[in-house]
């Protein structure tokens, strides 16, 4: 089986599950990104920043998912920046975020794990 054709494949699956079981796949989704570290950072949706609050260390979910949803190749980027982390050379979130580079994570979370919670992030934003 091709890679296209597999990823295509887990993607049905996913949202299979996803509309079968509504909020559980949702539970299992948040419970991968807790247990990955991913909400040490990331929040699922934007706080309302007053005064001089110093911004979230990184961009909410919904914010990721609007900014991305319908791009090409946003899913394989996405997961690399997960997997593999950016760098402050790309640091597109300047203003919006306080930390200043997103952290490589391949002992926190698997290449096929990051996948999945970018399909998510992508599918439950505004």
């Amino acid at each position: 089986m091709n890679f296209g054709l597999a990823s295509k494949l887990a993607t049905c699956m996913l949202m299979l599950a996803s509309s079968a079981y509504g909020a559980p796949a949702d539970q299992r989704m948040r419970r991968l990104a807790d247990e990955s570290g991913c909400t040490l950072c990331h929040a699922e949706r934007p706080q309302r920043l007053k005064g001089d609050a110093v911004p979230p260390p990184a961009p909410a979910w919904s914010d990721i998912a609007q900014r991305y949803r319908g791009r090409r190749g946003a899913e394989e980027k996405l997961v690399q920046v997960v997997v593999h982390g950016a760098g402050p050379d790309q640091r597109h979130w300047e203003g919006k975020t306080s930390d200043i580079a997103m952290p490589a994570n391949p002992v926190e979370i698997s290449e096929d794990d990051a996948r999945l919670l970018v399909r998510w992030i992508l599918r439950h934003g505004p």
